[in-house]
């Protein structure tokens, strides 16, 4: 049996992203500092790991990356955190690459806007099991339209009725030696398509793992979608508190 070592697995945090279109929130803060239920979104990311066990995180920060630095200075958690500061205009991907040196084997990966209720334990041990380069967190979303596929003489070649589909959420797990052999041209290339660029290559190798998680998770990008992750927070944690 798999044994699972918490403690040396690492969880790396992106925190360097803008936020523009929060710019009422985010104008003077990074993004994973706005709050919600009293806390920044980044603090519920870190206390949820630390309520499982992992002590050991990396913060990835680039936009206003010293308001991050002050946010750990003035918190005191039970864990060990360490700044990776890459600079505002890195993808995601080279953020990612350039915390390899402070990795052992492999890394949790999350997004410092993305609060998700995932069993890491479920998905580690899917993951070494798998034996993937990668493993991806994925969840289910409905259609609400039915959808058509029309041949070239706009003859209907098939109709589906709001069919089923599993989608990124934001999370996976990564082997340091995926990183140690990445190519170098995916790091220049604008942020989001490395990284989908590298989950292309691992399909063709078969080296790309799903895992389903059919719980909370809660991202925001829009004011809209800040008012319904602030009630979908105070509901979840109402919930874990009784």
């Amino acid at each position: 049996m798999l044994k699972l070592d918490t403690r040396k697995t690492k969880i790396i945090i992106l925190c360097g992203g803008f936020g523009r279109r929060l710019k009422h929130s985010t104008s003077n803060l990074p993004k994973p500092l706005v709050r919600f239920r009293n806390k920044s979104i980044l603090q519920h990311i870190i206390e949820f790991y630390i309520s499982k066990d992992f002590r050991n995180f990396i913060l990835c920060t680039g936009y206003k990356g010293r308001k991050i630095e002050e946010f750990v200075k003035n918190h005191r958690f039970d864990a060990e955190i360490e700044i990776s500061d890459a600079g505002e205009s890195t993808s995601m991907l080279r953020r990612i690459y350039l915390a390899k040196d402070l990795i052992e084997k492999r890394a949790i990966v999350t997004y410092g806007d993305t609060f998700i209720n995932i069993d890491p334990y479920k998905m580690m041990f899917q993951h070494r099991k798998s034996k993937a380069g990668i493993t991806i967190t994925v969840a289910d979303i409905r259609s609400p339209f039915g959808l058509v596929e029309l041949a070239s003489s706009n003859c209907v070649d098939s109709f589906e009725e709001k069919p089923t589909f599993s989608y990124y959420i934001g999370h996976m797990i990564i082997e340091k030696k995926i990183l140690n052999k990445l190519e170098k041209k995916l790091l220049t290339m604008p942020d989001g398509e490395g990284l989908i660029a590298l989950f292309q290559k691992l399909i063709q190798k078969k080296k790309l793992n799903a895992f389903k998680h059919k719980g909370l998770q809660l991202t925001f990008n829009t004011f809209y979608e800040k008012e319904k992750v602030h009630r979908e927070l105070i509901k979840f944690f109402t919930q874990q508190e009784r």
